[in-house]
């Protein structure tokens, strides 16, 4: 019985502690988007993010080597698939996609798109790691995406959809992004089992910038050229925030939180980009405060808290 309740304990400890380090992350995350904004004036989505995950890499190393966190090299050509399918989803495909989408689309209603990500982790979970669901799990998304539908008709002024427009095109590539996005989160969580957190950071965020260098070269024009030229004091210390604090520092403490808990039991957290991002537009971009903006924040905060209930209004 004293065995059991001990296991019981360290597990719950794990599951909190994991679910702490992903609500950090995001927060973080959250101030990407409008950062992001800026990084885009001076250069393209693929010198962006390669730019960006380039000085993360090196950051990383640095920092994994101050907390004596030995990089392990992939056993098997098993491991080394499973960490280029993370490099590609969560860096190769997310990032570009995200960046170009908020070449049409404001920060905001990026991060209010971004919010079907942890429904597609939900899906995955289910389908992929076989993870059982429970009924809480399920309302407390349903109020994240609730009110990412609020802030996303906050950000919309009722604007008609037009397939041919820049707002539709900005959508369904930031849509793509945060499918990847999902599409990583599970497959860090399988692949955690045989590969530590912090071996994993560092070798996708690695293998994430070489395959975004070749993109750059491939798809977009003079990249050594528009690094020099088209940049100015604020890109530069958006991309080194970027770079630091939004790659290095949270992609650790994101696998760290993935090795402790499972994708469902912290895919609640993921929602709270949404509200950061739409504060920061607020407070720092001049956008404009809604009682939309308002009501779609506090039902995105009670959806991340309800997501840690054991048991609430008979469901559990």
């Amino acid at each position: 019985m004293a065995e059991a309740t001990a296991t019981k304990a360290v597990t719950n400890f794990n599951y909190s502690s994991g679910f702490v380090l992903a609500i950090v992350a995001n927060v973080l995350w959250g101030t990407s988007f409008l950062a992001s904004k800026y990084t885009l004036q001076a250069w393209g989505p693929f010198t962006s993010a390669a730019l960006r995950f380039g000085i993360a890499t090196i950051c990383l190393l640095g920092i994994l080597k101050a907390m004596k966190k030995k990089i392990d090299v992939p056993e098997n050509p098993k491991q080394w698939l499973g960490l280029i399918i993370i490099a590609t989803s969560a860096f190769g495909i997310l990032y570009p996609m995200q960046l170009a989408g908020l070449k049409f689309i404001p920060s905001s209603l990026s991060a209010a798109i971004m919010l079907i990500s942890p429904l597609a982790v939900l899906l995955l979970s289910r389908i992929v790691l076989k993870e059982r669901l429970s009924k809480l799990k399920y309302v407390a998304l349903c109020f994240g995406v609730v009110g990412g539908g609020v802030l996303l008709s906050s950000t919309s002024h009722g604007i008609n959809i037009d397939l041919n427009s820049d707002l539709f095109l900005g959508t369904l590539l930031t849509l793509a992004s945060a499918v990847s996005l999902a599409v990583s989160a599970i497959a860090t969580r399988k692949y955690s089992k045989e590969i530590s957190s912090a071996s994993i950071t560092f070798w996708t965020m690695a293998i994430g910038f070489l395959e975004l260098t070749l993109a750059a070269f491939i798809f977009e024009e003079n990249v050594l050229a528009t690094i020099n030229t088209n940049s100015n004091m604020l890109s530069w210390m958006s991309l080194f925030f970027l770079a630091f604090v939004c790659s290095a520092f949270c992609f650790y403490i994101w696998n760290h939180a993935l090795s402790k808990a499972s994708p469902q039991e912290i895919a609640s957290s993921m929602h709270i980009k949404t509200p950061t991002a739409v504060l920061l537009g607020v407070f720092i971009a001049n956008e404009e405060l809604t009682s939309t903006v308002i009501i779609g924040t506090v039902l995105v905060m009670f959806g991340v808290w309800l997501s840690q209930q054991k048991k609430l209004w008979g469901l559990e």
